[in-house]
């Protein structure tokens, strides 16, 4: 499997160090209020300089808030047994330690910002059965700044069907080492044009409904979206990611049907957005219920200004075991770059206007076992162009994937390879 085998990587060349900076830079800053309150990589050129320290300074200001934070622990064993419990007692700027195990059918509203809620000494599972009293979610977040992870969420279901792991009302939500599987939605925000969500090494599988389609993930109309190094897998009939976000980034994911699977399209970006895809590992079934993997304003994006409508699909492997469709199809008179992917299968590689640069299509009988393995010969790999525009900055792929979920620095030998993964000549 390419997430054991042994890798031996080079150090990073300067240049590498440096374009990992714009990326960091990215995902550091948050998102920012250009025109249109859309973040793009603008704000990643413009930090680049002062990247290091802007991220320093972040860390120690988070830091330093750390230090005189109130701690709440809830478990068994302590004063709050529940988390709703110490939900009501929190206040602006608490940490929230929920000791590792059960909490079968704890229901809870955070209204407080600036709020950590963590899992301790392993993951805290809020599982619900039946259906969830307050009618939205085992969590409803209403607060600013929210900091959720080591937790699980399941089996979340309400009466219209649209129960979700975590309702999203507030601002800024971060999650990172989560865990949504079995509810009706993992989570679900709406129209919230000044939040910011960001998801990183987390799992969200098999969300389904009784009747109606689900989505492994669905994002509202909010003024950002990251998802980094997450793993998506087995949502029923509907997208595994459909985002309204004004911006996307979805970098060095997993993204895949299972055998038999019914779920739609992989990506879903319904009304356009600033969007960069690098780095993932997408598979298609051939039972799956769309043909088009990734699909770029199929509901409209005429309220989006122009720098909205672009989309930058780069250095994914899409690995296609239906009989044809297509990798990208763009609805929208967009922007659409389409570069240097590696595709196994049929199909038709973009549909739509926009620019292919630099894609290598493989039979599927060529597929090494695990999917994601590079064994091709480095020829066929080397095909890389490189990508021009005024975005092309943030195009390198920097990491890749690492199993079970997160990421790691991705080997440079040069020019990056077609592709989510550097063909390592020691792996084969």
């Amino acid at each position: 499997m390419c997430g054991t085998r042994p890798h031996h990587r080079p150090q990073p060349l300067a240049t590498d160090l440096i374009v990992l900076l714009l990326l960091l830079a990215l995902l550091l800053a948050g998102s920012t209020c250009a025109e249109g309150g859309v973040a793009t990589v603008d704000r990643a050129t413009a930090v680049l300089a002062s990247g290091a320290d802007s991220a320093m300074g972040a860390a120690g200001r988070n830091g330093a808030m750390q230090v005189t934070r109130r701690v709440l622990r809830v478990g068994p064993q302590r004063r709050f047994t529940k988390p709703s419990e110490a939900a009501r007692e929190a206040r602006h700027g608490d940490i929230v330690e929920i000791d590792a195990g059960l909490y079968p059918n704890d229901y809870a509203l955070w209204r407080q910002n600036d709020l950590t809620l963590r899992g301790v000494g392993g993951m805290a599972h809020l599982r619900s059965q039946g259906m969830i009293p307050n009618g939205k979610a085992i969590w409803v977040v209403a607060g600013d700044n929210v900091l959720i992870e080591n937790l699980e969420f399941s089996g979340a279901a309400v009466r219209h069907t649209n129960g979700a792991g975590i309702r999203h009302q507030g601002g800024r939500l971060t999650l990172s080492n989560t865990f949504f599987h079995d509810n009706e939605f993992s989570i679900l925000s709406g129209q919230l044009p000044g939040a910011d969500i960001e998801i990183r090494n987390s799992r969200f599988w098999y969300q389904r409904r009784p009747v109606r389609h689900s989505h492994g993930i669905y994002i509202g109309k909010v003024r950002s979206l990251k998802l980094i190094g997450n793993h998506f897998k087995g949502t029923d009939k509907g997208h595994q990611v459909k985002s309204r976000a004004l911006a996307n980034l979805i970098a060095y994911n997993r993204i895949e049907d299972v055998d038999g699977g019914t779920s739609s399209r992989l990506v879903d970006l319904p009304n356009c957005g600033f969007s960069i895809l690098i780095g993932n590992q997408l598979h298609q079934a051939a039972s799956s219920q769309n043909f088009n993997a990734i699909g770029y304003g199929p509901e409209g994006c005429e309220r989006r200004e122009d720098r909205q409508k672009r989309l930058y699909v780069v250095h994914n492997t899409f690995v296609n075991e239906a009989p044809g469709g297509n990798f990208v199809h763009n609805f929208a008179d967009a922007t659409v770059v389409v570069g240097n992917n590696l595709v196994y299968g049929a199909g038709t590689t973009l549909v739509g206007p926009g620019r292919e640069d630099g894609n290598v299509r493989l039979a599927l009988e060529l597929l090494p076992e695990d999917h994601w393995s590079a064994v091709m010969a480095p020829a066929v790999l080397d095909a890389a162009s490189p990508l021009e525009g005024p975005d092309a900055g943030a195009l390198v792929p920097l990491l890749e994937f690492s199993p079970p979920v997160g990421t790691r620095i991705r080997a440079g030998f040069g020019m990056p390879d077609v592709g989510a993964a550097e063909y390592l000549p020691d792996a084969r």
